[in-house]
């Protein structure tokens, strides 16, 4: 794991407050402390993401992924590829309903 992390983490509690990190998470403000301050060496995945989505970041975030950089265009492609996909399942899905079972 990025060695980074929790830095990032402690940046991005420190900008939204610590008590309100922790209560948007679900967890106690000690288990946070712990989890900043490394005193819990390997936190729980699940606890690391209610954290970081308390503070309105991603885990891509987190980890510094770069993430993608689409045009404008590239999602409208990528919205109208992905109607077309729903679109083919439900007709699929249609077609096993009417088939009945084999």
């Amino acid at each position: 794991m990025n060695p980074e992390w929790r830095a990032r983490l402690r940046l991005a509690v420190r900008q939204n407050g610590r008590k309100h990190a922790a209560w948007e998470a679900g967890i106690a403000p000690e288990t946070l402390s712990r989890v900043l301050s490394g005193a819990h060496a390997r936190p729980a995945f699940d606890t690391v993401a209610r954290i970081v989505y308390a503070t309105g970041h991603t885990l891509g975030w987190l980890m510094n992924d770069a993430g993608y950089n689409l045009s404008p265009e590239q999602v409208r492609q990528l919205r109208e590829a992905s109607a077309i996909l729903a679109a083919i399942a439900a007709i699929a899905a249609i077609a096993a309903i009417a088939a009945g079972p084999e």
